[in-house]
């Protein structure tokens, strides 16, 4: 697979790069729905690697980027992290998701939100529960003036890596009052409601956000393609 690959040359549609740093060889087929949904609606673009990133965004400003592996929290790949951010903090959107969870360890994800993002944000709780749209943060976060409402699932289960320290107000989805671990193996106890599993925070004029779910849920795919705005 070539570095850097395009869908599409037409101008007019808004442009989406995937940053696969680390990215696995199953992951079209895996992520096939969401993927199948941004080449339809957008121009795609892959970097596999930090030095194609690089010159990518030195000459591109896309409408989003998909962090859909952990590939931009390794040290080696500080160039590309720089880049990235500078994007951010100019107006871009970051969106960690796909494989991204499953593949970083909690003090690596604690340590990189603390050090290079400035965010609280932690590891919590890995299981399967019910979510709800938070109406409080879609309707008074100044970040979700980028986010369609009417284009978010109001519910869905999703087993995700949950995240503590969050403000309400970028948690875009909570569990409920009847949320429980949801689970054949393990007892239907209630959950800590103020973890979420999706987050969407400014960074300088632009967001990052966070999609916990391990294994690509149709509701997933909608949030995120929502919080890329195609």
């Amino acid at each position: 697979m070539a570095a850097l690959s395009a869908s599409d040359a037409t101008p007019q549609r808004p442009r989406v790069l995937l940053l696969s740093i680390d990215s696995q060889p199953w992951f079209d087929e895996m992520y096939s729905y969401l993927v199948d949904k941004l080449f339809q609606h957008a121009t795609i673009q892959r970097a596999s690697n930090s030095d194609a990133a690089v010159r990518y965004l030195s000459a591109n400003h896309p409408h989003a980027i998909l962090a859909t592996d952990p590939g931009l929290t390794d040290p080696s790949n500080s160039r590309a992290l720089d880049s990235v951010l500078t994007y951010v903090r100019s107006g871009g959107v970051l969106i960690f998701c796909c494989l991204f969870s499953s593949f970083i360890n909690a003090p690596t994800f604690n340590r990189f939100m603390r050090t290079k993002l400035n965010f609280p944000w932690a590891f919590g709780d890995y299981h399967r529960t019910t979510v709800y749209l938070n109406q409080r943060a879609v309707l008074s976060s100044a970040t979700n003036r980028y986010l369609a409402k009417e284009r978010l699932p109001q519910s869905y289960s999703q087993k995700a890596v949950h995240l503590k320290n969050v403000d309400n107000a970028v948690a875009l989805y909570l569990p409920g009052r009847d949320s429980v671990v949801e689970s054949h193996v393990f007892l239907p106890e209630p959950v800590n409601r103020e973890q979420t599993p999706v987050a969407f925070q400014n960074l300088g004029q632009g967001c990052v956000g966070y999609i916990g779910d391990v294994n690509g849920e149709e509701g997933s795919d909608q949030v995120i393609l929502a919080m890329c705005g195609v």
